[in-house]
């Protein structure tokens, strides 16, 4: 099974209601701290219309198993984007979380690197892994939304995680059929199961409505503000959800 013709054509027109929306003028900031936080935030904003519109592209070529993986990406950034807007600090900890993977990422090179190797290439390695971690500590995705009104993302992210993204037993049986004659039939293109397809287009939607809501409090004025009402409307209308909680969490 895929999405239905009204599900999708509501994807679409989200899509470039958001194309809209962020040709608009661009937001001014008050100093470099504001104007960072402004950056990262519509840098997720960015990136979750990039992996919905990728979405979009899969499902409608019923890539149904990487419409669900891309679906998790979309989840993802949205939680981040939840966090960062009630906790503005939280920058500080992106910054170390990335500090920290490029630090491992330079020790696992230098440990590779052969005798052969540009000896400035080594220096720079070398003097980069010196200077330690730092106290850099790694972002746990569990705890941004411990207590938040929008906790059950997460629990939707884990589980698209565990039966579709990472490699798991529950995840690779999707790629096998036992045939009649007890011979595997590999697949390689799995469907999704009707509850999984629900899921996945409810998480999705419910992700990029709260991820549009939130970067709309950083602008002082929009001109997409009764269309993207109005969609919000139609996806109500579409999957029976109480969508007014999206728009008083991310209030």
């Amino acid at each position: 099974m895929t999405l239905d013709t009204d599900s999708l054509q509501w994807r679409r027109d989200y899509v470039a209601t958001a194309e809209r929306f962020i040709d608009e003028d661009p937001v001014p900031f008050e100093s470099d701290e504001h104007g960072e936080l402004l950056s990262v935030k519509h840098a997720l904003y960015a990136r979750i219309l990039t992996l919905f519109q990728g979405a979009l592209l899969l499902i409608e070529n019923d890539r149904q198993l990487d419409f669900r993986s891309h679906a998790r990406g979309v989840i993802e950034a949205t939680i981040y984007l939840l966090h960062l807007d009630q906790h503005p600090e939280f920058i500080q900890r992106m910054h170390d979380d990335d500090f920290r993977s490029r630090f491992r990422r330079a020790n696992l090179h230098l440990n590779a690197i052969g005798e052969n190797a540009d000896p400035e290439s080594i220096e720079l390695l070398e003097d980069f892994v010196a200077r330690g971690l730092q106290g850099a500590r790694a972002v746990e995705l569990s705890s941004l939304l411990a207590g938040n009104h929008f906790e059950r993302l997460y629990r939707s992210f884990r589980d698209i995680s565990g039966d579709t993204a990472h490699v798991s037993m529950t995840s690779l049986w999707k790629h096998v059929k036992e045939a009649e004659c007890g011979v595997n039939r590999l697949i390689v293109h799995p469907e999704l199961d009707e509850i999984e397809l629900i899921h996945t287009r409810n998480g999705l939607g419910i992700s990029v409505i709260i991820a549009t809501l939130l970067i709309m409090k950083t602008k002082q004025q929009t001109a997409t503000w009764d269309d993207f009402s109005a969609l919000t409307e139609r996806y109500r209308a579409l999957v029976g959800a109480r969508v007014d909680e999206a728009s008083e969490g991310a209030r």
